[in-house]
């Protein structure tokens, strides 16, 4: 107890606090606890074996191409449900069992809370050699308190997926900014009743946070040794009441996000945008594969044409579990995926994943066309977005708990069972305070 850590948030500056009861009960990075038996096991004289866990497009392939190179470290990849849909709970209750992966795909914004869980392996001695392949900002999501806990694998800058033939059917322009993605909107349900400008998913915190860091929200920092918790500040309520606007008019409609009624809409030509990460684009050709050719992209709407400012939404890295026994060979195959040319290319095609390499940019397939979208290079859209990402912005420790009361509190709000999505922030404020003290941690007032 009273040990002194420092986390980071997903692209913002350093974070310090204490950790008092939170952490002091936790095996450390330096624990002696025996490494789990399902995490990595290596028979006399045979290859070491070790378990990966995650669910983006491409891992399982890139895997295979690992295995056939490296005969002596092999690689056996498990398909998990998306993190906030139960994966990361399946992965923390692995770490208290004691069978945990070596190796599990964990967002940035869930990385911090990992930390607080003591489920993470220091890596920092074993990444060292690789670091220098990497944009600088992206090794500051992985490092807290100068010890590295993960090796990045992508990011998420966002942009607009549009029906192109909708637009086109009903004279509707681009929308360069949020003004006139609500005009649109508008234009767009007057033209045909029976289609939105877009969905609307209340659920989905960490699309909402990629709006609200691209208005200037700041959720989470630290003031001296406390946390400070803002996910009600004015950035975010007015992105909240802008979405509340749409709501109003009905001009979105309004579905739990990742449902088989949303992507239904999508099939049928009932919501005219997507507005969402770079990897959406693989999303959209695995869900609604019969819109082929039908859609493309723009940059992301703004609130100011002076200052286009940009949300990001994702970026997973790959993250050593407590109890690994191998750790500097599941560092070597994360660094590997992330950092290999012939790997990585296949991930921007398979997953639709950004690099964030520094030499990611010349990567072929960031600038090829993808037919989903009329061999529009879409990548491109997104490595201009990329530039303009909004990178004061940090996560908290306990993003699985505030995620699940965003969700509902949202989901009330937006379906009308009380209050609206800027009234609701006050509460998810209140609870994302509370989770903090829960665990023994010092907010701010």
């Amino acid at each position: 107890m009273g040990k002194s850590r420092t986390i980071l948030g997903a692209t913002g500056a350093l974070v310090c606090v204490s950790l008092v009861a939170a952490c002091g009960s936790q095996a450390g990075p330096t624990s002696s606890a025996a490494p789990s038996a399902a995490a990595s096991t290596a028979a006399a004289g045979g290859p070491v074996t070790l378990e990966f866990w995650g669910w983006a497009p491409g891992y399982e392939d890139a895997t295979k191409a690992w295995n056939a190179a490296h005969p002596d470290v092999q690689v056996k990849f498990t398909q998990t449900q998306p993190g906030s849909q139960g994966g990361y709970q399946r992965m923390l209750a692995a770490v208290k069992a004691g069978n945990a992966p070596c190796l599990a795909q964990v967002g940035a914004e869930t990385l911090p809370s990992f930390l607080v869980e003591g489920a993470l392996e220091d890596i920092t001695a074993q990444a060292q050699p690789y670091n220098a392949r990497f944009e600088p900002w992206t090794l500051k999501t992985v490092t807290f308190g100068g010890k590295q806990f993960g090796v990045p694998v992508d990011s998420g800058p966002m942009g607009l997926f549009y029906r192109k033939d909708i637009f086109d059917k009903h004279g509707i322009e681009v929308p360069k900014t949020w003004d006139e993605f609500a005009a649109a909107g508008e234009k767009l349900r007057k033209a045909d009743p029976d289609v939105s400008i877009t969905t609307f998913t209340p659920d989905d915190m960490y699309l909402f946070a990629g709006y609200a860091q691209q208005a200037g929200a700041k959720w989470f920092g630290i003031e001296g040794d406390a946390w400070q918790v803002k996910m009600n500040d004015p950035a975010t309520v007015k992105v909240a009441d802008y979405w509340q606007s749409l709501i109003d008019k009905k001009v979105v409609d309004v579905l739990p996000g990742w449902s088989d009624a949303m992507w239904k809409n999508y099939a049928d030509g009932r919501s005219a945008t997507v507005v969402g990460a770079v990897w959406m684009s693989k999303v959209l050709e695995d869900s609604v594969p019969k819109t082929k050719g039908k859609w493309a992209v723009a940059p992301m709407p703004v609130w100011d044409t002076a200052g286009p400012a940009v949300g990001n939404a994702g970026g997973s890295p790959n993250a050593v579990l407590k109890g690994c026994g191998h750790i500097k060979e599941a560092v070597d195959f994360a660094a590997w995926m992330s950092t290999d040319a012939t790997a990585f290319n296949d991930l921007i095609a398979k997953g639709g994943l950004f690099p964030v390499t520094v030499d990611g940019g010349s990567l072929p397939n960031m600038n090829a066309g993808r037919p989903f979208y009329g061999d529009q290079k879409v990548f491109q859209t997104f490595a201009e977005a990329s530039k303009n990402v909004n990178p004061d912005f940090g996560w908290g420790p306990t993003m699985p708990a505030v995620n699940a009361v965003f969700g509902e509190e949202f989901a009330k709000a937006a379906n009308g069972k009380g209050g609206t999505l800027g009234s609701a922030l006050t509460t998810i404020q209140e609870k994302a305070v509370a989770s903090l003290k829960d665990k023994g941690l010092t907010v701010a007032p």
